[in-house]
């Protein structure tokens, strides 16, 4: 199928904005700045009925061939919306199929290597990224590899195994995991799927914001999602800038960003010393995309806010006694949520992204 898309889907750089083909060994720009996409969706027919609930109901939208897409698909589906009490809701995509809301950008980066024609497929992630991967490459049948610092849960490196993969584990902090995973994949043939930095996994998750707006019949006033590397915040940004800008909603939500205290470069907490926080899947202490994250709390009239184990903790046993079993990350969203609104005010929205059978020990 060749090694780049057509003409019209092309990569260019955040920070210096030279373009290039979207090609197997195009990773990032040669000034080392992330890659957005560049692309010119057109908008949603009048109606979306008979297209099924997965990603590509929302075709228009996502840069890639739906053929492509529909071979990646391994069930990602409308995940529900769940009221909490007065106007204050949850997005359950932990019963994604993998377990995570990485599925759906996992299933847009599987689709991806297919279309350039990878012969491997190779990505570096604490746990939730690898095992999306690991699951998507299952699917499309092309070899994984899962680069994963050793301080991994052991949970979820074992699911990645359980799917074909092969997991290599490395010493030392998640940065050496990452320079592994790039030596890999230099080799030819082989497509770096990273959640952070191809933008395609963006793609995939900017249909959380499709479903929210769907199943609310509008924008909700509010999201809260916890962010590590930001790729389900930014993929929810970009999806209602994408309705707000085609005129199928009145406003883009005020997006707020929940980190674990100590573990904030939004906020500038960086005051962890060895300690690790119990929501793991957000200890990253440098977003690569730490400036698009800032900007889209700042555009929405958004805000970083921090929580602490102890209130993770809580909120992960509180939703728990509520049948939603979460892994800390989530909890960490729930904790820095508004807890209760008075019924018929603005809905707002929280993240719930991981499954807590990803989780090591109890809460």
């Amino acid at each position: 199928m060749g090694d780049s898309l057509s003409d019209n889907v092309r990569y260019r750089c955040s920070s210096c904005g030279v373009e290039y083909e979207v090609a197997l060994d195009r990773i990032c720009c040669d000034c080392n700045g992330v890659l957005d996409i560049v692309f010119s969706p057109s908008a949603f027919p009048s109606s979306l009925s008979g297209r099924g609930v997965g990603l590509s109901r929302y075709r228009e939208a996502i840069a890639i061939d739906i053929h492509r897409l529909d071979d990646a698909y391994l069930g990602s589906a409308r995940t529900p919306i769940l009221p909490m009490g007065g106007s204050v809701f949850v997005k359950c995509d932990y019963i994604m199929p993998s377990g995570s809301f990485k599925d759906r950008g996992a299933q847009v980066l599987a689709a991806l290597s297919l279309r350039l024609g990878a012969k491997r497929v190779v990505v570096d992630s604490s746990g939730n990224a690898g095992a999306a991967m690991a699951a998507h490459c299952a699917r499309i049948g092309v070899p994984c590899i899962v680069v994963a610092p050793a301080s991994a849960p052991a949970q979820k490196l074992h699911q990645s195994r359980a799917y074909g993969a092969e997991v290599k584990t490395v010493e030392g902090a998640r940065s050496a995991a990452t320079e592994l995973a790039l030596s890999l994949a230099s080799e030819q043939g082989t497509f770096y799927a990273s959640h952070v930095e191809n933008p395609f996994f963006l793609e995939g998750t900017q249909t959380w914001a499709f479903e929210v707006w769907e199943q609310l019949g509008d924008a909700p006033a509010e999201v809260v999602i916890a962010v590590g590397n930001g790729s389900l915040f930014l993929g929810a940004y970009r999806g209602f800038r994408y309705l707000f800008e085609h005129g199928l909603t009145s406003r883009i939500p005020k997006m707020v960003a929940v980190q674990a205290k100590g573990w904030s470069p939004l906020t500038g907490d960086l005051t962890h010393g060895d300690a690790k926080p119990l929501a793991d899947g957000i200890a990253i202490s440098a977003p690569r995309r730490i400036l698009q994250i800032l900007k889209a709390i700042e555009e929405t009239g958004g805000e970083a806010r921090t929580v602490d184990n102890d209130a993770i903790r809580r909120s992960t046993t509180q939703l728990a006694r509520h049948g939603l079993w979460v892994e800390p990350t989530s909890g960490a969203a729930w904790a820095g949520g508004p807890g209760h609104r008075p019924e018929g005010g603005e809905p707002i929205v929280v993240s719930l992204g991981g499954a807590g059978f990803k989780a090591t020990g109890g809460s």
